[in-house]
């Protein structure tokens, strides 16, 4: 263990906790003995022949005493061409046999992992000598395999800032820093993870709330991270289900994707939620409202929503319970942020497919395609079609909808929801322009209908629909781990000179109550704030000033707004804009 003093209090605490709280075992430096892979065989091996003795029996009839080095060698080999991760999850070949290296927890009650998953094994070295003697603080290891790599520090001498900057520095040819899957920065209050640790930019906030705080008398203020997070069940559900491959692009190489901690905070909250009201009913027919900022990856938080709904069943049991999932927007066609998100689930292909017209989505949903990606306004235009489908009824079907505010408060939503609605509950006829019967439409909660509706701006309406939000990722917090820009506090204000010298304004005092100086100063500024040489001016200054202070920030993707006085101000203000952007490409085109 590192000295004493505040983090090697802290250290020893995270160990202790891990060791007691959750049966995490030691491992020894001898244990170690393949050097440069940090694979404890002995671990390794053991966890096959208890989990997968006929395998290994079979391995052995052609190999006999050299099947274990067999073993080592293939996973030696596999490693040079993918992540350790993801050979854990889809297993090792071996020689024509293929092995575990371990078993997550059966999603159903038919699994073969029911059998072999209690053993698993997760191991804590701390202070594990690596190249050039240095030491991270704790390595996390699965089987004898290495998982998770943290750097812990107290707020006393350093911060996580410092922890990345250590993550940064290291040698980064020692496999230690790309073999395990999530690399930790923490210190007493805050944390930030990556999967990548070489640069300062992998490194995303993972915080539970703007402010950690200890949930028990005598924890820190992250005790969310090791109490929950570093939970074997939780662990080992980010390894088998959270971790995202993202295949090589030709401008890009391929990375490993992981959630940050209120995407996995929702979809595991919302899972448990839903798998016990059908426990309890045999129905899925709940409405949820995510309160998700701008900045939060609202996208990608849908992707592994509709990902676990496709697979969630009654616990110990083979009961599905979604048979299908639709990922819906408002937008008139699918965009390429959408798109691109979504497209990081490359290994969704067979599950998942878009629909870009009406046609397309009618096929699909007859088809049962389990995750249609798609927008609502085409579900009006097939209703009649979908309504007149019996077999429907009969189909347990989730909505994940994207700005709700938008597209829940009129009849775009009657159309998804009409097709769908069971036997068990009446259908309401109405003609479309009687919004009286179609906010009642709106209401009804059928019980073969999942609704989760997302958006970073809950109306009053959207409230009333779904209720209270049933998470929350605060634009406060997007702003303080700097996925958004605070735009109160980046307001730049000019002051809007007047020469006003009009004959038609007296200088009398004795006059000022026929001429209320109040209303003249308001209907003057109403004039200036719509002058057109005015409004160009201020145009040339906000767009030079975005280009220079504000375009740079957050990779280049910051977004700048402008709150204009009036709507005629507004138009002025966008057809200037739109000109001068023209001109600057016409100029440099590059």
């Amino acid at each position: 263990m590192s000295g004493g003093g505040p983090e090697g209090k802290f250290q020893q605490h995270v160990v202790d906790y891990l060791n007691t709280r959750h049966g995490y075992t030691f491992l020894q430096a001898e244990d170690i003995t393949d050097k440069e892979f940090y694979i404890a065989e002995s671990l390794l091996l053991a966890f096959i022949k208890k989990t997968q003795a006929e395998t290994f029996a079979r391995l052995q009839v052609n190999y006999g005493s050299d099947s274990q080095d067999e073993i080592i060698k293939a996973l030696q080999a596999a490693l040079t061409s993918q992540p350790l991760w993801l050979v854990i999850r889809n297993g090792l070949k071996v020689r024509g046999e293929h092995f575990q290296l371990f078993y997550p927890k059966p999603r159903s009650g038919e699994s073969i992992a029911n059998q072999h998953s209690l053993e698993n094994r997760i191991q804590i070295k701390p202070e594990l000598v690596i190249k050039s003697g240095k030491r991270p603080d704790l390595v996390l290891f699965l089987n004898g395999l290495p998982i998770v790599v943290i750097e812990l520090k107290h707020e006393q001498n350093q911060t996580v800032h410092d922890a990345v900057s250590q993550f940064n520095n290291r040698d980064h040819d020692d496999r230690i820093f790309s073999l395990p899957f999530l690399y930790v920065a923490m210190d007493t209050a805050d944390i930030k993870v990556a999967t990548n640790p070489r640069l300062e930019k992998n490194f995303l906030w993972y915080n539970a709330c703007l402010v950690n705080e200890p949930q028990t008398e005598g924890e820190y203020p992250v005790e969310f991270f090791y109490r929950d997070v570093l939970a074997k069940e939780n662990l080992l559900r980010a390894l088998s289900f959270y971790l995202v491959h993202v295949p090589e692009k030709s401008d890009k190489p391929a990375y490993s994707l992981f959630p940050r901690y209120h995407q996995s905070r929702l979809v595991d909250k919302l899972s448990a939620d839903i798998q016990d009201h059908f426990a309890e009913t045999e129905q899925i027919g709940k409405k949820y409202l995510v309160n998700h900022s701008a900045g939060s990856g609202k996208t990608l938080t849908i992707s592994w929503l509709a990902e676990r709904l496709h697979s969630l069943y009654k616990a110990d049991s083979t009961i599905k319970l979604v048979d299908m999932v639709f990922v819906l927007t408002d937008r008139t066609n699918l965009d390429k942020n959408i798109r691109d998100d979504l497209d990081c689930f490359s290994h969704l292909t067979e599950q998942m497919e878009y629909a870009d017209s009406s046609n397309e989505l009618k096929k699909l949903i007859q088809q049962r395609k389990p995750i249609i990606v798609s927008t609502i306004q085409k579900f009006q235009r097939i209703f009649d079609t979908l309504k007149a489908d019996a077999s429907l009824k009969d189909v347990r079907v989730a909505f994940l909808i994207d700005e709700a505010h938008r597209s829940q408060e009129n009849k775009n939503a009657r159309a998804i929801r009409h097709p769908f609605k069971s036997d068990s509950q009446a259908l309401i006829e109405e003609p479309e322009d009687n919004l009286d019967k179609i906010d009642r439409v709106l209401k009804l909660q059928s019980p073969n209908q999942l609704f989760v509706a997302f958006t970073a701006t809950p109306t009053a309406a959207t409230v009333k629909l779904f209720g209270d939000a049933f998470d929350t990722y605060s634009e406060a917090e997007a702003i303080a781990e700097g996925y958004i820009i605070d735009v109160a506090a980046q307001i730049i204000s000019y002051e809007t000179l007047y020469n006003l010298h009009s004959p038609l304004v007296p200088n009398k005092t004795e006059e000022e109550n026929v001429y209320p100086k109040g209303i003249v100063s308001k209907l003057l500024k109403q004039v200036a704030f719509e002058d057109d040489g005015l409004i160009q001016y201020k145009t040339e200054v906000m767009l030079r000033a975005f280009e220079e202070q504000v375009k740079p920030l957050i990779d280049g993707k910051a977004k700048a707004m402008i709150v204009a006085s009036s709507r005629i101000a507004g138009l002025k203000y966008y057809q200037l804009l739109k000109a001068k952007i023209a001109e600057k490409h016409q100029a440099n085109p590059e």
